[in-house]
């Protein structure tokens, strides 16, 4: 038997067979080192660089005068399977060139199972007999493969939990506004902040050229001829880099600039996903100038965005079928060799169809783009209402809102007559309230006499009030002070709700047109969805159902040419006297000073 301290290896033997034990004294070691730092991604930053790794491989070589074969390096992500160095290491091993491995830690082996199940499996069939590191020696017997195999799964949880963590963070930072990343050409990455907060900076040095680019290709200029400026004229270089750059723009650089939707404030992340983000930084260039460089462009843009936001969308109907109305972007060219006016469709991008001039060939050509809105035809394919375009649309909308607009002095001479008809209507509101409580009163001693009647000795048989009368009775008084106790909360809720909405329509009258004329789509969507209802398009014809309060301002204004005038959108600054001294003309003015609230 071998003595205790003996350097002992347990060798598999065949199924039926007996175990065999052996002294690794009796065989010579042969270490190969193996040293891996990840340079895809920044998942291991808290691991020992390559020269460190080294350099600590090195001591335990001269303290235990070990022979070292061969050190390996290798800078790929353990992550995932595959790297070409690691695999050479096993081959190594399998043949029997070397039989042990020096490494710093067992996940600079593996982070995954599929290579830590390769450890495993050569230590099995005894061609890998000990695996050494800093902190401890693995040999072939079951409690060390046991605790190597923890090691290595310890070492792919902690990189599966750093990977949800990454991921996470990129996420948030897209949802930011800051695309991750190197960023592309006339932009800096921010390395002053904290990481996980870095924006994306302007290249003061760059920006400028790659503007000009896009202006140049879109007036015609080639991108060969592009490339040629850039290098002789203007001396561009790319940011110099660690391993690269200081050099030239390429062709496909250039393309790669041309079809990048980064530099007009939008991003993909991650590429190829179809996620797409609005970027917080400066834009080089219009969403305009884009899309017409993508146009000429044809199919060597990689830009495919894939959805459209329009601001009118389902809130129309066709008002001959009653189906939706949707939007739909049209593209046109004019051709500056035989002037024809042709449509960019998905059949053809790039050649005029009058002379076969390419689209990329032509000097500055011009470039339409419009924004139809169409019925659907759903509900009858056989509808024939033509599409409306979208400025034309506007335009009918505009119209409208100028038939409401009034301005903000008469808006306060408005709301200050709403306060004066409310303090005028206190008695009648008090005079409700206490009619309503002595109701109440009324009710309340009805129901407790109903009771007592129930419970009076003389009514032990049901003579006076049987069961049934009882519970009828008692149902209807209830439902009597429950209606009352409704009327009573909702006097002085209903006075000032009528106030609140009279309030804000006036304001929406004033203010609307200003806002749908300078607002983004959202803006301009909840302004015509405030403007009325069942909005229908026919014979290129937007119409609106007006609420009531929205017909009685029209009406005011039109009842009264002095108000009217007084109303006009350039009469911005009129006396609140000079409104209260026509008001008594107004017919619809008056009749609201005499109604009351129901």
């Amino acid at each position: 038997m071998p003595s205790l301290g003996q350097d002992l290896t347990v060798l598999s033997a065949p199924s039926g067979g007996i175990l065999r034990i052996m002294d690794t004294k009796d065989i010579q070691i042969k270490y190969i080192g193996y040293a891996r730092k990840s340079s895809e991604d920044n998942k291991e930053r808290q691991a020992a660089s390559l020269p460190e790794q080294l350099y600590i491989l090195e001591g335990i070589k001269s303290r235990h005068k070990l022979r070292i074969v061969e050190t390996l390096q290798e800078s790929r992500s353990a992550h995932e399977k595959g790297r070409p160095i690691f695999e050479n290491m096993i081959t190594r091993i399998e043949s029997g060139e070397v039989n042990a491995i020096l490494t710093w830690h067992p996940n600079r082996l593996a982070r995954n199972m599929t290579d830590g199940g390769k450890i495993i499996d050569i230590f099995d069939t005894g061609k890998l007999l000990e695996l050494r590191t800093p902190s401890r020696t693995y040999h072939n017997t079951p409690e060390d493969k046991f605790m190597l195999t923890l090691e290595f799964g310890l070492s792919k949880k902690d990189s599966d939990d750093k990977a949800i963590v990454v991921k996470r963070g990129m996420d948030k930072k897209c949802r930011d506004g800051w695309r991750p990343g190197v960023a592309p050409q006339g932009y800096l990455n921010d390395k002053a902040t904290e990481s996980g907060f870095r924006r994306v900076l302007v290249d003061p040095e760059r920006l400028p050229f790659i503007k000009k680019i896009f202006e140049l290709f879109r007036g015609g200029t080639s991108v060969n001829e592009i490339n040629r400026i850039a290098k002789d004229e203007w001396g561009y270089r790319t940011r110099q880099k660690r391993r690269c750059g200081g050099g030239p723009l390429s062709i496909s650089m250039i393309y790669k600039i041309l079809g990048c939707a980064f530099y007009c404030g939008k991003y993909e992340y991650p590429e190829g996903s179809g996620q797409w983000y609005e970027g917080k930084h400066e834009t080089a260039i219009s969403e305009q100038l884009f899309e017409e460089v993508q146009v000429i462009l044809g199919h060597r843009s990689q830009y495919k965005l894939k959805h459209h936001d329009y601001a009118y969308t389902s809130l129309i109907k066709c008002g001959f079928c009653k189906s939706s109305i949707t939007a739909e972007q049209k593209w046109q060219c004019i051709c500056r060799t035989c002037k024809l006016k042709f449509s960019l469709t998905k059949k053809n991008k790039e050649i005029c169809p009058g002379c076969q001039t390419r689209i990329d060939h032509m000097k500055n050509p011009k470039i339409l783009h419009y924004v139809y809105y169409r019925c659907t035809r759903r509900k009858n394919p056989s509808c024939r209402q033509r599409g409306l375009r979208v400025d034309l649309l506007e335009k009918q909308v505009d119209s409208e809102l100028a038939t409401l607009e009034i301005p903000l002095g008469f808006v306060e001479w408005a709301i200050k007559q709403i306060n004066a008809m409310n303090e005028g209507e206190r008695d009648f509101r008090e005079n409700t309230i206490k009619s309503l409580t002595s109701s109440h009163s009324d009710a309340r001693k009805r129901l407790d006499n109903l009771i007592k009647l129930k419970i009076s000795p003389l009514n032990s048989d049901g003579s006076l009030l049987s069961d049934e009368q009882f519970k009828e009775q008692k149902l209807t008084l209830e439902a009597e002070i429950k209606g009352l106790d409704k009327q009573m909360g909702n006097v002085d809720q209903r006075m000032f709700q009528v106030a609140e909405e009279i309030n804000e329509k006036f304001t929406f009258a004033a203010q609307a047109r200003k806002r749908f004329t300078t607002g983004d789509l959202q803006t301009k969507r909840q302004i015509l969805e405030q403007l009325g209802s069942h909005l229908t398009l026919q014979d290129k014809i937007l119409r609106i159902d007006s609420p009531i309060s929205f017909l009685t301002i029209k009406k005011m204004k039109k009842e009264s040419p002095v108000i009217t005038e007084m109303l006009a959108p350039n009469k911005q600054n009129v006396p609140i006297t000079k409104i209260e001294a026509f008001e008594a003309s107004i017919p619809t003015m008056l009749r609201g000073r005499e109604s009351r609230p129901a």
